[in-house]
């Protein structure tokens, strides 16, 4: 079923929950924020339902499990800022505790992102990613290259010099360097202005599954 975008709304909303993130005013606005929120939980309701239609890992997901609280955890930050400034939400096997590569959606007062891959993996992990495109440069690549196409850029934390189990020489030596494996695509606000935005973006996140098909395969048993 089309729904109509209200991303614009949401965004209007958060950019005044950032000059006012406190609880008096969140209190006050309570009921503003359910209203955009409860439809945009239904949008990605539906954005799992489009994209798990495609990728099994991520069929069959509960959004309560996929998408982020307002709520931010202050106990070991220095901001104290109780709320968040953004909507967000995973979608991949174990929703926002996976560790799987999986997709990603973030709402926030310019800074839209689309995107997905893995985050901050586990040594033992990125080792195997590592091996692994070490391996199969080629097939990497040669995934890589449509969804670079589509508009995704890499967005990764990487290390200066090469891990030391390889020559610097080496061929990949870019994508050996990194520390997590991300892509993004930053959208901006009029991107959503259509009717039925949540079918727009689960075909451009759709982009991504061989990506994630070729770096989930460390995790096969």
């Amino acid at each position: 079923m089309k729904s109509k975008s209200n991303i614009k709304e949401i965004m209007a909303f958060l950019r005044e929950l950032q000059v006012n993130n406190n609880r008096p005013w969140f209190k006050q606005h309570k009921e503003q924020y359910d209203a955009l929120r409860q439809p945009w939980e239904a949008d990605m309701e539906r954005l799992i339902e489009l994209v798990g239609n495609v990728d099994d890992q991520v069929r069959g997901l509960y959004i309560k499990n996929c998408v982020y609280r307002i709520y931010r955890d202050v106990r070991f930050s220095n901001d104290k800022s109780p709320y968040k400034n953004y909507f967000s939400g995973v979608l991949g096997k174990g929703g926002r505790h996976t560790k799987l590569s999986c997709y990603y959606v973030h709402f926030q007062p310019d800074n839209i992102i689309m995107g997905g891959g893995i985050w901050w993996p586990e040594k033992p992990i990125l080792d195997q990613l590592r091996s692994l495109i070490d391996a199969e440069g080629d097939e990497f690549l040669k995934i890589m290259q449509p969804i670079l196409a589509a508009g995704y850029d890499w967005d990764c934390a990487t290390l200066k010099k090469m891990p030391k189990q390889y020559d610097a020489s080496n061929p990949m030596a870019r994508y050996l360097k990194m520390k997590e494996y991300i892509v993004v695509k930053r959208p901006g606000e009029d991107y959503f202005d259509v009717d039925d935005w949540v079918e727009r973006v689960a075909s451009d996140l759709l982009v991504l599954k061989p990506m994630h098909d070729f770096l989930n395969y460390v995790f096969d048993e």
